[in-house]
């Protein structure tokens, strides 16, 4: 694997060496309008800034050769204008020792400033590899792509290196992000020179991809994008997504927000998610209302014939221990889950395994938690401004719900419901609160 190099590790050649060597390789490479190949970085020349026109550049390569072939392995592309040292020179494969094609100059790797070539905002895609992303380097790629629409793909460094650091710093200025696992079009899968590559983007994509992340669930990827995104000035993205996440009700929402909690980003789950998921994920006691008829759900004081307690829900009582619960989440199968704790009795939340007449089952508490029918899904769903919740059996794919009717306690039954509840959430949501 190529990795980014330092200046200490290239000799650059002489102006000489440079002024003897071959002209650059227009077979392999297209030759493009107004590149300064054949000149060095100042003189007595008429500088023309491209682009010429009111459209964008297609690519530049900083620290690019032009596409070079080495031991079966591609770097660079035959189609960029390519940003290195005046006197630099094809170093491997088929065109080393060569003038590199459609070369645009800088003085050195310490000193890359292509203002006087390249306007400011006007490149489509900027690739970079095999050179050292300086402070100065990193504000220069920042300055040419286009902040809209443009892509920034660098090749061989690792995700925590100076050089990244210095890139994914400078492009937060300029509204572009980090994108893990970010797809490339096919005329940038070519470099098999390298292993790794990093990929930066507008807002506006990189929004779409974060989203894209989630839904397909994939969190390790989603997790690198949020936490480069709030620390390099892309907070309005994370919040827009999280936001678009809980709103429209997706249920991996909760899994990510777990995989942040978990794996040291709790500030990101504290300043961008509803309160209430810190609430489940810290694993604090709370209460779970049931929203259309403002209940709180309570275990019954009596045991049953297997000393299960039924679950009901209170109309009157918000504060006693009755009515406390805690979340308990698990990692299973790339999805959290829960146990349902009640703390009054210590028992666990569970389905009935008979059904009644309209194939609803009764829910109760339980001093065991060994079976599927223990465990619960939550999804966030939005109703107005208000934060409900989606409770799910994962055994019997059933839905929690309070009784149409009343006892003499003015108290109704908790069942899971044969049917869909995503459709009705003001019904079938339930709010979670503090307990006290």
């Amino acid at each position: 694997m190529l990795t980014s190099s330092s200046p200490s590790q290239v000799k650059t050649p002489s102006e000489a060496e440079w002024e003897a060597a071959s002209e650059p390789d227009y077979d392999t490479n297209e030759d493009l309008l107004y590149a300064y190949s054949p000149i060095p970085y100042f003189g007595m020349y008429h500088l023309v800034k491209i682009p010429i026109d009111r459209g964008l550049v297609h690519q530049v390569d900083y620290w690019g050769e032009g596409k070079v072939t080495n031991l079966d392995k591609i770097r660079g592309f035959p189609r960029s204008y390519n940003v290195n040292e005046q006197f630099a020179l094809v170093s491997k494969g088929h065109n080393e020792g060569k003038q590199i094609p459609n070369r645009i100059p800088v003085v050195s790797v310490d000193d890359s400033d292509t203002s006087s070539y390249i306007r400011d905002g006007s490149v489509k895609t900027v690739t970079i590899s095999t050179g050292p992303i300086t402070k100065r380097c990193a504000a220069d790629v920042a300055r040419i792509v286009n902040a809209s629409e443009g892509l920034v793909v660098a090749y061989g460094y690792s995700d925590n290196s100076d050089d990244i650091q210095n890139l994914e710093r400078e492009l937060g200025k300029n509204g572009l992000y980090y994108g893990a696992g970010y797809e490339l079009p096919a005329d940038l899968k070519t470099q098999t020179a390298f292993s790794t590559k990093m990929v930066f983007a507008d807002a506006t994509s990189i929004n779409n991809h974060l989203y894209d992340l989630v839904t397909g669930g994939d969190y390790i990827n989603a997790v690198k994008t949020v936490r480069s995104l709030v620390d390099n000035q892309g907070s309005d993205v994370c919040r827009d997504v999280v936001s678009r996440l809980v709103s429209q009700g997706i249920k991996n929402t909760m899994s990510f927000a777990y995989k942040l909690w978990h794996e040291g980003h709790k500030d990101i789950v504290e300043d961008y998610f509803p309160s209430e998921f810190q609430l489940i994920l810290d694993q604090q006691i709370i209460k779970l209302i049931g929203k259309h008829y403002n209940q709180a759900l309570k275990l019954d004081a009596n045991v049953g014939e297997y000393n299960d307690r039924l679950t009901w829900g209170d109309g009157k009582d918000y504060t006693s221990h009755h009515v406390s619960w805690r979340l308990i989440s698990l990692w299973e199968n790339n999805n959290v889950i829960f146990k349902i704790l009640n703390t009054e009795y210590e028992m666990y939340l569970k389905l009935d395994v008979n059904v009644d007449s309209y194939g609803d089952r009764k829910t109760w508490g339980s001093n065991g938690s060994s079976e599927k029918r223990h465990t619960w899904s939550l999804y966030p769903v939005k109703v107005g401004d208000q934060q409900l919740f989606l409770i799910e059996n994962r055994e019997y794919r059933q839905g929690l719900k309070l009784d149409a009717n009343v006892d003499s306690y003015g108290d109704r039954l908790v069942w899971g419901s044969n049917g869909t509840v995503a459709d009705n959430p003001e019904y079938y949501g339930f709010i979670i609160q503090p307990w006290q």
